[in-house]
């Protein structure tokens, strides 16, 4: 988790140097709505979110899925003139060239640690 924590650091300290800011946004807000209702709206920005960040990393661009922003939405919003009433901000992915390509995958606790079968 300290390698999560460093990272996040990292980057608030350096969001301003970041050449592009991505906020995938909902049409509709899901505020005090069921779970049920809100999956729907979740369900659709999710999948594109990603397929977006892919399509970034298969042209030699690297993003991150943060969320920081969204305890200041309403002022994001008024900044960056998003209808607040009427449309919610999903996340915040900064685009950016990597410094470098040494990638390798994070660390995974065991599936089995995770996933249930045919119940819990």
């Amino acid at each position: 988790m300290d390698r999560v924590w460093t990272g996040l650091r990292y980057l608030h300290d350096n969001l301003h140097r970041v050449p592009a800011l991505v906020i995938p946004c909902i049409e509709g807000r899901t505020d005090g709505q069921s779970a049920a209702r809100q999956a729907g709206h979740w369900g659709s920005v999710l999948p594109a979110a990603w397929s977006f960040m892919l399509a970034a990393r298969l042209h030699g661009l690297g993003t991150v899925w943060t969320t920081g922003t969204m305890a200041v939405e309403r002022e994001v919003a008024q900044l960056l003139d998003i209808p607040y009433d009427d449309v919610m901000q999903a996340a915040l992915i900064p685009v950016a060239h990597t410094l470098g390509t040494d990638f390798r995958s994070a660390h995974r606790v065991p599936v089995e640690s995770v996933l249930h079968w045919d119940g819990w």
